[in-house]
């Protein structure tokens, strides 16, 4: 499981939520945490100089990155600290910054809270979080500033849908679920064909709306069969959680994303474990649907996990300068 965690910290609530939350879950899987603040000096441009700004912004940064360490030592959790910078120019932004201490750490796993600087409706769009999303070579762990209040996970929910990439997420649910010895439900949404059609423009294809209904009904019953046996093998591929409970759910005229909130509620999860396909980007993912509509809506923690083949040739032409916050 996760031997170091990268904690991004900066003194915002969802930022002490997130750490709080990394910090016990460190704990728990006897890991490493490593805390970094990136000081960016245009925050306190406010001043009378720039260096006066950097100096304040580092004063700052170390305080904070003093403050956790005293946690984590109180925790006996061991832990390291970094201040770092959005400097120099060749890495202009906060998460490239992040993913640089990451990496020189060896983190596996990054935790770290939403909707702090940019709002959630743009965690996902043009965000740090986004920009982690794309670039760092491990699983990010979103917590929401205004969602449930975290805790250690008793129940995970993991979105599966046989894909090579949920089949990666259905490997982190299980492992974790093993680790914290948590309840782990799998759900599979049904996509409802009579809204794909309608979407796709193809239902002129059939001019006969009566043999139109009855092949639709024919593949959507197809569509359910493929689903249970799907689930069956996901629930074969689990051998570390302790319990694993299968659903299957049927999209009807709802989004996938959310029913897959739906059944988080229903099941009592406290985590949302999802896939990412990560060389399109979580921007180009499923543009308003699946991971867009999950992590804007649920009040649980997300723990997106990506893809490790989008690493060698990440496609950024969807993202913003890096600088731009």
């Amino acid at each position: 499981m996760y031997k170091c965690m990268l904690l991004p910290v900066d003194g915002s609530p969802p930022s002490e939520r997130a750490a709080a939350l990394g910090l016990a879950l460190a704990k728990r899987l006897s890991a490493t945490a490593v805390f970094v603040h990136v000081v960016e000096p245009h925050r306190y441009r406010g001043l009378h100089d720039d260096q006066e700004a950097l100096e304040r912004a580092r004063t700052v940064g170390k305080a904070l990155l003093e403050q956790w360490e005293r946690k984590a030592g109180q925790a006996q959790v061991p832990c390291f600290t970094q201040l770092t910078s959005t400097q120099p120019e060749s890495r202009p932004g906060v998460a490239e910054a992040l993913v640089d201490a990451g990496v020189a750490h060896g983190c596996d796993l990054v935790v770290m809270g939403t909707h702090g600087r940019t709002g959630l409706p743009r965690v996902l769009l043009g965000s740090v979080a986004e920009r982690m999303a794309r670039l760092a070579p491990t699983p990010l762990l979103l917590v929401r500033g205004d969602g449930l209040e975290p805790t250690l996970f008793r129940h995970i929910l993991v979105a599966f849908d046989g894909s090579a990439f949920s089949e990666l997420a259905l490997q982190h649910a299980d492992a974790l679920a093993g680790a914290l010895e948590a309840g782990l439900s799998v759900v599979y949404v049904v996509p409802d064909l009579t809204q794909l059609y309608r979407s796709a423009g193809r239902a002129w294809m059939f001019a006969d709306q009566a043999q139109l209904q009855a092949q639709l009904a024919q593949e959507q019953a197809r569509l359910r069969e493929q689903g249970e046996r799907i689930l069956r093998e996901a629930a074969r591929q689990c051998t570390h959680a302790p319990a694993v409970h299968t659903v299957l759910k049927e999209a009807g005229r709802s989004l996938i994303g959310e029913r897959i909130r739906e059944v988080a509620e229903e099941e009592q999860a406290d985590l949302i474990v999802l896939g990412t396909h990560g060389h399109t980007g979580l921007r180009r993912l499923l543009l308003g649907s699946v991971a867009e509509d999950v992590a804007q809506q649920a009040r649980q923690p997300i723990l997106l996990v990506r893809n490790p083949a989008a690493l060698t040739h990440p496609d950024e032409s969807h993202l913003p300068p890096p600088g731009e916050r």
